[in-house]
């Protein structure tokens, strides 16, 4: 039998009889991998707060046929501000639903393990408003996941101190005014079209696009550090959910429930 002994972090649980749960967890080194907690929803299991939703612990498993099963747990992190907290609950619980969407098992997703881990201590402890903090999550993970936007210069002029610039949703690229004028026509409803095809287009101020590109390109560590004027915020939210969800090519009720609360 295959035995390792690695931190991981919870992000999908899910009843399995009436004793046991199926966790999905996003193991370093290993990616996401599929452990069964036997006895884990009762109150006196041992293993019972490292296997639940946003838990970070070391875990020992063994795996049986396509499964790994609990061994030994320790609990690194339960992130229990988080679970205090309905608004924070339903932003962790989309956190989490997007890293299960993208990340892969057998593969090494540790730079998105950092993310999540990273943008957890962020909602836990107010370090941003929630929704700087879901922003630059949804862009940093698209960047990672290799849907990383050019934001560097126009893509048609390279021209890259406009004042304004016309983002393109769907390829991830920007454009100048000037080249804008040649490449899209807008119609009353403010989208442009290429080609005699729709394609959503958002208008976005140089200090947005200076924002993202600090995003894109911040150490891991560092990703929230940045800062706009309060009319430019919303803009910067929009854009971030948008280009993510545009490139998964689905949706989130997860998402829609926060944005509920909201």
């Amino acid at each position: 039998m295959t035995e390792i002994k690695k931190n991981g972090l919870v992000i999908q649980e899910k009843d399995l009889g009436e004793n046991d749960k199926l966790l999905t967890v996003l193991v370093e080194r290993y990616g996401k991998l599929y452990v069964v907690a036997k006895g884990a929803k009762s109150v006196r299991n041992r293993h019972m707060a490292c296997t639940q939703l946003f838990s970070y612990a070391t875990f020992g498993l063994r795996k049986r046929g396509n499964y790994y099963y609990i061994v030994d747990s320790d609990l690194i992190e339960s992130y229990y501000d988080i679970r205090t907290d309905i608004l924070k609950l339903s932003l962790a619980s989309f956190i989490c639903d997007v890293v299960n969407d993208v990340v892969q098992e057998g593969n090494n997703e540790d730079d998105i393990l950092k993310l999540a881990l990273n943008t957890f201590f962020a909602i836990a402890k107010n370090l941003k408003p929630l929704e700087h903090i879901r922003a630059a999550f949804e862009l940093r993970i698209a960047v990672i996941s290799g849907f990383a936007p050019n934001l560097d210069a126009c893509s048609q002029c390279d021209k890259s101190d406009s004042h304004s610039y016309y983002f393109d949703i769907v390829d991830g690229v920007i454009y100048c005014n000037n080249c804008k004028n040649k490449l899209f026509y807008a119609n009353a409803e403010n989208e442009f079209l290429e080609r005699g095809l729709a394609k959503p287009i958002a208008i976005l101020s140089e200090s947005v696009i200076a924002a993202m590109r600090y995003v894109v390109n911040a150490r891991a560590e560092r990703f929230l550090s940045f800062s706009l004027q309060a009319d430019e915020l919303t803009s910067f939210y929009n854009v971030c959910e948008k280009f993510l969800l545009n490139q998964l090519e689905r949706g989130f009720y997860s998402l829609d429930f926060y944005k509920t609360m909201l």
